[in-house]
């Protein structure tokens, strides 16, 4: 039996989504009475949200389902590991409960035992964070076949939320002061195509929300983005939306992304990136892409060099392709050898950092209008530009503020600034004419 208050820690891996997930885990043991904690030494019971996307992630989450079970405190495990390989899971930790991703709010449910007669506090609360920003999940699934993605296994197919659920929370969270909302999914370009809507609807039923704050819309796979291009272009206007796409290409050769089966090619990826750059000048380009997918020659390996130094993205995600169990790519023929897939991978990592750290440079000396969004290192305030630059300000700066910062230097990750001004400003002294 459980204490009348149990004290829970949770900690999660891997994407956006995820990790909005375990802050719905969070708020549902709040809303049920208990407590969620940050030191695992002091909890009563751990959550473990897990990713499986490649080999040398889930091997980390086996190391820390060991020390969880080592601990001798119950275990809830959540996330794709505990939808697509449970059988793994209960060898390392049999006495674990399961949640499937997608059910994490009944996670606050499971710790029952109360001898105080305390029932669920209604409404539930927002764990505390040293941070401004708010996850949105709005979808689970996806409507991708591609062929090495094991989180399309895990999630299923697409299951958008209805949009009163995705206002209700972006609203709870903004009542509690948060001034960022990230909508996350697999795919959020793909949202409401399973309920008669777009990912175009929902954005502006978000910005019409009073509240002053800033949205920042998620991973889209270009395949799905490039049917509703126009509508968000327009949509990317609203002064309350991040001039920010994450956009995986995951390769520059058409040949490759076949294999794959991604759905579009290199030039659709080009068509959405120029579009998008005409009509928002300073937009920041997120992509990724893989390394060594199999049979993956040279000349396929300069095509991305080559994609990359054209389109010059702000930020390049480089991972090496990894066989996953049950996906058609792990049993593909021509399996690209480590030693030359770690090449390519520090090419292509040298390439990116060299063209951030360019297109970094250029802000320096500006003032731009910027959000405070969370604590950084050694006493800094992270905040966030229009465009979704971070910028490292010294000083314990409140949370939430809008501010005005001078940028002294670029690094390849980020800006390094000072406040221009005193911070007497809101958000809506900026975004409103």
């Amino acid at each position: 039996m459980y204490p009348s208050r149990v004290r829970v820690h949770i900690e999660s891996y891997g994407c956006t989504l995820n990790h909005g997930e375990a802050r719905m885990a969070g708020e549902a043991v709040q809303s049920n009475g208990h407590s969620v904690v940050s030191d695992g030494a002091v909890a009563d019971a751990n959550i473990l949200f897990t990713c499986t996307v490649i080999d040398h992630t889930e091997r980390h989450m086996v190391a820390r389902m060991k020390a969880l079970v080592a601990s001798g405190k119950p275990l809830v495990i959540s996330g794709c590991m505990a939808a697509i390989r449970k059988e793994r899971i209960l060898k390392i930790a049999p006495g674990a409960v399961i949640v499937a991703p997608g059910d994490a709010e009944m996670i606050g449910t499971l710790f029952t035992g109360r001898s105080d007669g305390a029932g669920p506090k209604p409404g539930g609360t927002v764990p505390a964070t040293e941070s401004a920003e708010a996850i949105v999940p709005i979808s689970q699934g996806c409507l991708g076949q591609c062929t090495y993605c094991i989180t399309r296994l895990a999630r299923g197919r697409l299951r958008s939320y209805h949009p009163d659920l995705i206002l209700a929370r972006a609203q709870k969270y903004l009542a509690g002061g948060a001034k960022e909302i990230r909508l996350t999914a697999q795919d959020t370009a793909a949202y409401g195509r399973d309920i008669g809507l777009s990912l175009s609807d929902l954005v502006r039923s978000v910005a019409s929300l009073p509240d002053d704050f800033m949205i920042r819309v998620g991973m889209a796979n270009p395949a799905t983005f490039g049917d509703i291009i126009d509508d968000l272009v327009e949509v990317y206007s609203s002064p309350k939306v991040y001039k920010f796409i994450h956009l995986p290409v995951q390769s520059g050769d058409d040949g490759i992304l076949e294999r794959m089966n991604r759905g579009y090619t290199v030039n659709d990826f080009r068509r959405i990136v120029r579009r998008f750059r005409v009509a928002h000048p300073d937009i920041t380009l997120s992509t990724d892409i893989i390394v060594g997918f199999p049979e993956e020659t040279e000349e396929q390996f300069d095509a991305s060099i080559r994609l990359i130094e054209e389109l010059r993205p702000d930020i390049v995600n480089v991972t090496r392709f990894s066989p996953r169990p049950m996906t058609v790519a792990a049993s593909m023929t021509g399996q690209v050898v480590s030693w030359r897939a770690k090449e390519r991978s520090r090419r292509l990592s040298k390439l990116r950092f060299r063209i951030s750290r360019e297109l970094n440079s250029s802000y320096e000396g500006k003032i731009l209008e910027a959000t405070t969004i969370e604590r950084g290192k050694k006493g800094t305030t992270l905040a966030r530009t229009l465009n979704y630059k971070q910028v490292v300000v010294e000083g314990e700066i409140p949370l939430g503020s809008s501010v005005r910062v001078r940028i002294e230097k670029a690094r390849e990750v980020d800006l390094i600034g000072s406040l221009a001004e005193p911070v007497t400003t809101t958000v809506a002294d900026w975004i409103c004419p």
